[in-house]
């Protein structure tokens, strides 16, 4: 490895020799090959795939390029929510080994955990951390004609952490300008170092010679190949009615062929099904190419007469239309999202075509009226550009956090509520004596209020008796504040169940309005004294009194932060509109006194359809 190489570690929860597989997974691929193509040492953590389900042909490929896969450790005990799980064992396996860069994708934030240590102060000051946009969920989400109550939940739970991610990062590379711009569109705070840097291709990757498949010329036009996933989004519908609007002269003889895996959803018989009865009988021959790999497609694709067609409703910068390019293979293309800015402008006109069956239809009557394949369209950039701005990327240092200043006075009151159990009493306090930071006072009391008004320190800290705090639990906590300066610094729990089992829960500590439904801001919690103002032990009391003081500090716009490590071991769960109808009721009201009066509803309307689901 030569001077300037780096120790890459690329995150992948898709790979191409695993299933399934998508865009996402071939461009990881692809990015991982070219790297160490450029002399980089090269790994893979891979998230959700066991090593022993690789395609043998493609470990071969891995092996070969010096590229090492290894699966990012599992967990000691069950993680939630769901969607801490994979960013939780993906901090671990960096820590394990951290490297020079971390390249991770923004679906699903598997870097978030790790972001969150390095922001703390933490872990990985030294390593740089890069985004890899192909689309985060909200994005992908965006595309789909329906989303359920469920899933919309989800999708603003994972979107937290995704942003988050992002504009944490040191470097951000999307393959297209559109991805950037939509995210900027929605207020997402993306880092000075932000660049469009195209996909690498198979060739890019691994070396080998572009197979152009010669053709004659004129090439008369014999087949149109509908290529991508054959699916709803990929426009199946508007290009099936596109075809039934033709008359059946222009089709009589054409060989009509999908190029692309079919789904549960749309089958052969479904897609089928759309074509009318006279276009079926003006076609010369449906056929579904189902079952070919990326070489064998492209192969196809090339026969002589072929002419691919990509209607989809809506793309970043699909692997496709690269490939299309590579191999001078002739198309036509909707032209959304990141598509034209992969195509010479002068190309634009003859290719692409608004994702409409009217639109779709004049542009394949343009064509067979030619009666031949169009010539193919030229790429917008060299292949040269991305690994020159790759080289760049990796020459980057990681962005240096300031050293978190030191307040002159970090004396802090540990209250512990006394709930009437001698012996949880008696273990808490003795545990506090073990804390390896020791610059506290400890106050029980049999409320919050009354153990808040006993000190005068500048940071408070409350423990319910049967709490079990780890021994770096305040020393962590200050840590955390003196980087981040944030008003309440909360940390992960290690809760207790009934059977003596464990599960260890993470706080996103700024989710939004998801605050509504659920306390995802944190229990256990450094406050800042001259924060938290009256707000203790509002009535009727909560469950989870954390929830509607850290509701009402979130509300007043003070800074929350929730370190992504298990502090403190207990067995009262975070409160949910499910489970804690009043804390619901006490953090709406809070979050309430932000919203103007015509959304003020939309807080509680929330909190109930969450409560009536659970």
């Amino acid at each position: 490895m030569s001077a300037t190489a780096c120790r890459v570690t690329v995150i992948a929860h898709e790979l191409r020799g695993f299933s399934p597989v998508g865009g996402m997974g071939t461009a990881t691929t692809f990015l991982a090959l070219a790297l160490a193509r450029m002399g980089h040492s090269v790994e893979i953590l891979l998230g959700k795939h066991s090593l022993g389900s690789i395609d043998a042909g493609w470990a071969a490929v891995y092996r070969d390029a010096g590229v090492r896969i290894r699966p990012a450790p599992t967990a000691n005990e069950p993680v939630e929510p769901w969607e801490f799980a994979h960013t939780h064992s993906v901090a671990l396996g960096l820590q394990a080994d951290p490297p020079d860069v971390v390249i991770a994708h923004d679906f699903g934030a598997p870097a978030y955990s790790a972001l969150r240590l390095r922001q703390a102060g933490i872990a990985f000051e030294d390593s740089l951390f890069v985004v890899f946009c192909h689309g985060p969920r909200r994005y992908v989400v965006d595309l789909s004609p329906t989303v359920a109550l469920g899933d919309l939940e989800t999708v603003l739970d994972v979107g937290v952490l995704e942003q988050a991610s992002l504009e944490l990062a040191d470097v951000v590379v999307s393959p297209s300008a559109y991805l950037l711009d939509w995210m900027r569109a929605r207020g997402w705070k993306l880092p000075e170092t932000t660049l469009v840097i195209p996909y690498f291709t198979r060739s890019d990757a691994t070396g080998e010679a572009v197979p152009v498949a010669a053709r004659p010329s004129p090439d008369p036009i014999g087949c149109l190949a509908f290529f991508g996933r054959v699916d709803e989004k990929k426009g199946i519908k508007p290009f099936t009615a596109a075809l039934n609007a033709l008359e059946p002269e222009r089709l009589r003889g054409l060989e009509l062929v999908f190029v692309g895996k079919t789904t549960k959803t749309w089958t052969r018989e479904r897609v089928t099904a759309l074509l009318s009865e006279r276009t079926r009988h003006a076609l010369a021959r449906v056929a579904f190419e189902t079952q070919l790999d990326q070489q064998e497609a492209l192969a196809r694709l090339s026969s002589p007469g072929t002419l691919a067609v990509m209607p989809s409703l809506q793309e970043n910068s699909p692997n496709t239309v690269y490939e299309c390019l590579e191999h001078a293979i002739p198309f036509i293309a909707s032209n959304v999202g990141g598509v034209p800015e992969l195509i010479a402008s002068e190309d634009h006109a003859r290719m692409l075509f608004e994702p409409t069956p009217e639109a779709i239809e004049a542009a394949l009557r343009r064509v067979l009226a030619e009666g031949v394949v169009p010539a193919p369209a030229h790429p917008t950039l060299d292949r040269s550009v991305s690994f020159d701005r790759w080289g760049a990327v990796l020459r980057m240092r990681p962005h240096r956090q300031a050293e978190g200043a030191r307040d002159v006075d970090e004396r802090i009151d540990v209250v512990v509520v006394e709930r009437g159990s001698a012996e949880a009493l008696t273990r808490c306090l003795s545990m506090l004596e073990r804390q390896t930071y020791t610059n506290f006072e400890v106050t029980t009391a049999t409320t919050r209020a009354e153990g808040f008004r006993a000190g005068s320190a500048p940071y408070v800290v409350f423990l319910d008796e049967e709490d079990a705090p780890d021994e770096e639990l305040l020393s962590t906590l200050v840590r955390a504040r003196r980087a981040t300066q944030a008003d309440a610094v909360t940390c992960g729990l290690r809760l207790a169940g009934d059977r003596g089992d464990r599960r260890l829960h993470f706080f996103s500590g700024e989710p939004s309005g998801l605050g509504a439904i659920a306390n995802v801001y944190g229990n256990v919690a450094l406050l800042a004294r001259r924060a938290v103002g009256d707000l203790i032990d509002p009535q009727p009391p909560p469950r989870d009194a954390d929830w509607p003081l850290l509701a009402a500090l979130a509300g007043s716009g003070a800074r929350l932060f929730s370190v992504p490590v298990a502090l403190i071991e207990r067995s009262a769960r975070p409160g949910s509109a499910g489970d804690d109808p009043v804390g619901a009721l006490l953090a709406i009201r809070q979050l309430e006194q932000v919203l103007p009066n015509r959304l003020r509803d939309a807080a509680r309307l929330a909190a109930g359809l969450a409560a009536n689901r659970a």
